[in-house]
């Protein structure tokens, strides 16, 4: 059930810079999302964040079926940056990001919200995600995501791939104290989501799952992440993953002693 609050209990941030026609299924599978939501009775803030956006993706955006979202207008030219800017702006207890090219499962917002405010009531600082990522257009695959309480969950693995995809269902104030970095691809800091996942976890927050969600990634030709060098990337030389230091990281709901 929704709580009593001013503020909407969930914001959904859509991020939409040279996206046209694929944002059709996009929006509709969002406006969807939110329709459940509302019919459990929780409050939805929808906003469409355009940022260095071309012509053609503003003449999209512009028609008349998104005039029930609020259209806000950015020039950061970074992914990270934007939703920083969009969270300053946005008013719900929970931030929800969706990429304009991406898809959600019609029960995530609404199971989501629920989660995450039984995790609030228990005293818990958590993070959603959906149970599974699939990825289709330039590549399929699925990704199981593995909650930070599974008897699977390793910090170390953190050290070679990011547990935590940035498309997941978070309380606004922690992304008000842990922003997302800047981008630097020489580097390797297009892995914004991967050091978000791993300063989180390393401030205390419990990433957790929501069962029987799905969240669906485009794959393009080419992404930020194939731009980018695991090697170099920073997030290995992040203090929390320092060699004494990682496995804090799989202490649930405790912030590192020397994070």
């Amino acid at each position: 059930m929704a709580t009593t609050t001013d503020a909407p209990d969930v914001s959904l941030v859509v991020t939409a810079h040279s996206e046209t026609v694929v944002c059709g299924p996009t929006m509709r599978s969002a406006d969807l999302a939110v329709a459940a939501a509302r019919a459990q009775g929780y409050e939805v803030e929808t906003v469409i964040a355009l940022d260095v956006a071309s012509d053609e993706t503003r003449e999209y955006f512009d028609q008349q079926r998104f005039d029930h979202w609020e259209r806000w207008d950015f020039q950061e030219a970074d992914l990270g940056r934007v939703r920083n800017a969009a969270v300053a702006r946005a008013t719900g207890r929970y931030i929800a990001f969706l990429d304009a090219d991406d898809l959600f499962s019609e029960n995530w917002l609404a199971e989501g919200i629920a989660v995450l405010d039984e995790a609030a009531a228990q005293g818990r600082r958590a993070i959603a995600h959906p149970e599974l990522n699939v990825m289709f257009d330039g590549g399929n695959s699925v990704l199981v995501h593995i909650e930070q309480a599974s008897p699977l969950f390793t910090p170390w693995f953190a050290y070679l791939r990011n547990y935590h995809d940035s498309l997941c269902l978070t309380p606004r104030e922690a992304h008000l104290a842990i922003p997302y970095v800047s981008r630097d691809i020489p580097n390797g800091l297009s892995f914004q989501d991967w050091q978000f996942s791993i300063e989180t976890m390393a401030a205390g927050w419990e990433h957790v799952l929501v069962r029987d969600t799905i969240i669906f990634k485009r794959r393009r030709d080419t992404s930020l992440g194939q731009e980018s060098s695991i090697r170099r990337s920073i997030v290995r030389k992040l203090p929390a993953m320092a060699i004494d230091r990682v496995h804090d990281l799989a202490r649930v709901g405790k912030a590192s002693e020397t994070a």
